[in-house]
Parts: C-alpha cells; structure tokens; sequence
C-alpha cells in the first residue's frame, strides 16, 4: 500500500536565531559543522559540533548551544541514529525550552523510533508555543495515521489545513487519511487540492491516481500513475499500480512489461536504502558512489547514476570501475560520444577491459562513423574474451558496416557456435 506521507522537514542548515556569530575557536567549529551537513558529510559534522560545543567558553549564549546541539541532532537524524538525535533535541530544549522547531524535530524523532505517545505529547507542546502554527497539526494526523488511527488524524489535518489553506503538506495528509476510511470523495477533493498547490507531489498524485482506481476509472488512473512515474521514473509503488490498472483493462502486454520493472524495483528497494546510507556514514567512499550509481542505473534513474559515478572518479580518478560505468550511463541516454569518452578512460587504466572495448565499437557502429576505429575495438575485445558470443556479433556488425561480407559472416557464425554451446 502506498505510504509515501512525510513529517515536516526537521533540517534547518543555517541558525535558527538568525547571526549568532562568536568572535571565538568554538564558532569557527560550528561553521565547519554546518558546511559538512550542507554536503551530507554527517560524519564530520558531527566530530565539528562537538568541538564546538567543547570550545564554548563559560557564559557562552544559551540560544548559540541549543543551535549546536539541534545541528547535531539532525546530523544524528540523518544517519538515522534516531536515540541520539533524541537525546541532543532534549538538549537543545534545555537551553532554549521557547522553539517550535526543537519540539516538532523531538516529536519526529520519537515517532521513527515508534514512541507515539511521547511524539504526540511533543507535539502538543510545540501547539502551546505556537498555537497558530499549522506544523504541530499536521504532525499530530501523521502519528495518528502511523498508528491507524483515523478520525483524529483528520481532524488534526483539517486544523493544519485551517490555519494554512495553501499548504499541500496539510491537503495531501487530510487525502490520506480520508482514503484509509475509504472516504473516496473527501479523498479526491483534498489530492486535487494538494496537487493545484504542488503539481509535481508524488504521493499526491499518486494517491489520486489509486481513488480513480477505486472508482473502477481504470484511464484516469493510468494518467495519475503515469505523471508519477514522469516525476519519479523509479517510483515502486506507481509502477505496481499501472500494472494492476492495465490488467484491469485488459491490457496484457503493458501490464506484463511494467510489472516486470515492478519486481526490479521492488528486488533493488532495499539495496538503494542501504547504498544510500552507506555513502551518508562513508561520504569519502568512491566504491560507495560506484554501487550507489549502478542501482540508480539498474532503476532506469540515469541522471543520478552519472551523478554517483562523477562523485566516485572524483574521489578516485583511477577507478576503472566508475569510468566504464559513467560511460554505459551515458550509452543507455545515446550520448555516445560522450559515452566514447568515459570508455576510453577506463581502458587508459585497464586496456584489457574487453566489454569497453565493444561498448566504445558499439557507439561508432551507431554513430555510423569511424568504423576503422570500431573494427580495431571490436577485434581487440574479441581477442580479449574470444568465448564471450556478444563481441562476436558487434564485430559481425562492423564487417558489415564496413562492406566486408564474407569476414561478417564468419564472425556471424562464430557468434552462434558460442550461443549453441553455452545452451547444451
């Protein structure tokens, strides 16, 4: 089932108390913290923010320490150690007991860690700080779903959405909350809501989509699906869902195929999870880039894998690897030449790399240009890997480009003696 609702965003990477600069080591130290989050390097921040908290002279600003400890505690957060991050939020409360920010970031944290009824709590007094702030509302329906307990969690997003009508959080928390009741129409008029004030909100629409569904309006389904999937072309769920749509349809061959992404998704869901926070506890970690960019290559998410694989070269120009990986990024976008480029570094570090050396034959075949330059790659990984029947059949294919019909054929015919022998 589809559960894609979010707390409110708990980082807040600058000071919440506006310019509290101090003319001292322990400052020094927290903008060194600040700086590491902003680039996800929690680690480090965290090793900052306790020199800073160390450095602080006696009588330092009580507003000054509750940011150092927040900042820590969302640092904590991030790498999910949700105790700790608990246990540094009291600690910012103790020197300043007055923030809404402290207590809705407590409450959060309470609920990962499933403790509702003292997220809840927290919650409460962050309203008696600020009784006109819809956050603490919305927070409130979210524990309240979380344990599926529904009429107060509507209740808590009709006030959120009372205070801040033009807040999509606060619809899109409401729509939920009325389909797990099966309240189809409340459900739909508060996506629609949500999606007028955030057209690219995934669960939004994917929840509209899944109330057209219900509604047994199969076509308007697949459009609410689909425009997920535009957004976020590895959505899970959005993927399960067309293909539940198509089958109702009748539509067997797209039903098929999208369920058949589906399982890839679904299987590569807790790998992406671990890789993700791998990187966040190793920011430093090239082979950690290098895996987190062949799932994102593996879950058709291009863009990010050309991103995870610049970030590990990087790190480690030598990484053969991520070259060869960025470069088969680039092929599957049709940005050969680009592709060219990235293969031809991986063999600058490993010239016996045979599959670069038939990817890069592959991308001048498809250019249709330097074919002289294609037959010498295709001859060399043949040669490299004389067993391995796909070379044969790219150098089957540069013969023939090239006008050279009778070697075609002979490569042709090695390629299906190599496929008939790895079938017996």
């Amino acid at each position: 089932m589809n559960f894609t609702i979010k707390y409110v965003t708990i980082f807040i990477l600058f000071s919440t108390f506006g310019n509290l600069a101090l003319a001292n080591r322990a400052n020094e130290f927290y903008q060194s913290g600040i700086k590491y989050a902003e680039e996800g390097r929690y680690s480090p921040a965290l090793k900052a923010f306790d020199a800073a908290i160390r450095s602080a002279k006696a009588g330092t600003d009580k507003n000054w320490l509750a940011e150092v400890h927040f900042q820590k505690a969302s640092a904590y957060y991030a790498l999910e150690k949700f105790e700790k991050a608990v246990s540094e939020y009291k600690e910012a409360i103790t020197h300043n007991p007055n923030s809404t920010v402290f207590y809705n970031a407590l409450g959060i944290t309470h609920s990962e860690l499933k403790q509702y009824n003292a997220a809840l709590d927290t919650f409460k007094k962050a309203l008696t700080l600020s009784p006109k702030k819809a956050e603490p509302h919305y927070n409130i329906g979210l524990v309240y779903l979380k344990q599926g307990i529904f009429p107060p969690a509507v209740d808590a997003f009709k006030q959120a959405v009372a205070i801040d009508a033009k807040w999509a959080n606060a619809h899109y928390g409401l729509a939920e909350a009325s389909l797990k009741q099966g309240l189809l129409s409340q459900a739909e008029k508060s996506y629609v809501k949500a999606i007028r004030l955030n057209p690219d909100g995934i669960g939004a629409n994917l929840g509209l989509g899944q109330v057209h569904a219900k509604q047994k309006r199969y076509e308007n389904a697949i459009t609410q699906f689909q425009k997920v999937i535009e957004i976020q072309s590895d959505n899970t769920e959005a993927h399960y869902q067309l293909a539940q749509a198509y089958i109702k349809l009748g539509q067997k061959e797209k039903a098929a195929s999208t369920m058949a992404f589906f399982k890839i998704l679904r299987h590569t869901d807790p790998l992406l999870q671990k890789a993700q926070k791998w990187v966040k506890i190793h920011p430093d970690d090239p082979k950690g880039y290098n895996n987190l960019g062949i799932l994102y290559l593996t879950r058709k998410r291009h863009n990010k894998a050309i991103e995870n694989y610049k970030r590990a070269i990087s790190l480690s120009p030598t990484l053969t690897a991520a070259h060869y990986n960025l470069g088969l990024a680039y092929h599957k976008q049709e940005k050969l030449k680009l592709a060219i480029e990235a293969y031809q570094k991986a063999l600058s570090l490993d010239a016996k790399l045979a599959i670069a050396h038939n990817n890069i034959a592959v991308c001048y075949t498809e250019l249709q240009a330097d074919l002289d330059k294609a037959l010498t790659h295709a001859q060399t990984a043949t040669d490299l890997a004389p067993t391995e029947a796909n070379y044969w059949d790219t150098l089957a294919t540069v013969y023939t480009q090239l006008g050279l019909n009778s070697e075609a054929k002979q490569a042709r015919q090695k390629q299906v003696s190599l496929l008939s022998k790895s079938k017996k």
